[in-house]
């Protein structure tokens, strides 16, 4: 069986738009946290954020893995499960640098797995309406990791 998404539906259904924006809190807690915090507790916001951002982009790595298990065309081919596996491998990579370092790749792993993943809306790979959502989501947690990264340069100066 199965269950195929109106990729013309352009409304964010309210369970995903809710959940999606729940899933910013750890991303702005820890900035908020890391900018207004103590230097005793930077390494440990670092780390949940570091970590947070890790494990966001290893998910968003599996929405596409799942979004080509109905094709079997695309299941056949290297490059769409490659695109798929690689935000994991970017978001542990990033967990080994250091944290600047490590910012810096997420952001980026964000910001293009937001580009890969706006393409596949907008061609009906993936539903429309999650095109639009990522726009909110991604920003949120770039915004995040961006505070983040000008308080620890801030703070090593």
């Amino acid at each position: 069986m199965t269950t195929e998404v109106a990729s013309n539906d352009s409304s964010i259904p309210s369970p995903a738009l809710w959940l999606g924006l729940a899933g910013l809190l750890p991303f702005i807690g820890t900035a908020i946290a890391l900018w207004f915090g103590s230097a005793d507790s930077q390494a440990a916001m670092v780390f949940a954020l570091l970590t947070y951002g890790a494990v966001i982009l290893s998910f968003l790595g599996g929405v596409r893995w799942g979004a080509l298990l109905q094709d079997r065309v695309a299941l056949e081919r290297t490059t769409p499960l490659a695109a798929s596996v690689t935000p994991s491998l970017l978001g542990w990579a990033a967990l080994l640098l250091p944290p600047v370092y490590g910012l810096i790749t997420l952001i980026a792993g964000l910001a293009a797995q937001f580009l890969s993943d706006w393409k596949a809306s907008q061609v009906a790979a993936l539903p429309a309406w999650y095109g639009r959502l990522r726009v909110t989501l991604t920003t949120g947690a770039i915004v995040s990791m961006m505070i983040a990264l000008l308080t620890l340069t801030m703070r090593h100066q």
